[in-house]
């Protein structure tokens, strides 16, 4: 029941916000936001991770964690703020937090362990793939 009742607020919340942001979304002006972008990452992760806590328990926070952690290193902003080193961490590490909740949803220890390898290999191939790739001209 408490579970329900939290994940009911957070959507209520959510549809709150989302109304908000979208009547200020025909301002030009834009201003400078006071919340840091590392901040900004950081609690992107941290929602992912509690959402995640809330819906499935312990695997719950590493899969919802991951996930948000993933995109928050790959988006537009992050691409721009964050040195490439910085954002290969932490698309790893998101992935192998993501890899290891699902294979401990699927089957216990080991197979969690199989998972964060698994995640670790796939984020870090993907983090190469789409990196900007640089031609040069001679």
């Amino acid at each position: 029941m408490k579970r329900l009742l939290a994940l009911i607020l957070v959507l209520t919340l959510l549809v709150i916000t989302g109304t908000i942001v979208s009547a200020e979304g025909q301002t030009r002006r834009r201003h400078k936001s006071k919340f840091g972008r590392k901040a900004r990452t950081a609690a992107i992760i941290a929602g992912g991770a509690g959402v995640g806590a809330l819906v499935g328990g312990k695997k719950g926070a590493a899969i919802g964690g991951g996930g948000a952690g993933l995109y928050a290193f790959n988006r537009h902003a992050a691409r721009r703020h964050f040195k490439g080193k910085t954002r290969t961490i932490g698309t790893v590490a998101s992935g192998t937090a993501v890899g290891g909740g699902v294979g401990a949803v699927a089957g216990g220890k080991r197979a969690a362990a199989i998972g964060a390898g698994a995640g670790a290999a796939g984020s870090y191939l993907y983090s190469r793939h789409t990196r900007r790739k640089r031609h040069r001209r001679y």
